[in-house]
């Protein structure tokens, strides 16, 4: 294998992806769950499978609060 490909398959591997983004609105005020890298530079997919759970408690969270959702990005 050449040497350009192997960087490039040492770039995918650790290239992250960040989870998808809601935005929450309740009397003016504006709130953001998700869209974060953290936790799939730390652990891959098992990282971004956490993160993914700690969106969907954060979104939980501020319904809870009276919160809408006023955009969700396509997962």
């Amino acid at each position: 294998m050449n040497r350009g490909v192997k960087y490039l398959l040492v770039l995918l591997l650790v290239t992250a992806c960040a989870t998808p983004q809601t935005v929450l609105q309740k009397d003016g005020k504006v709130v953001t769950c998700g869209g974060g890298t953290a936790g799939s530079i730390a652990g891959g997919m098992v990282g971004y499978s956490i993160q993914k759970n700690n969106d969907k408690d954060c979104v939980e969270n501020y319904k809870k609060q009276g919160f809408a959702i006023i955009k969700h990005a396509d997962e």
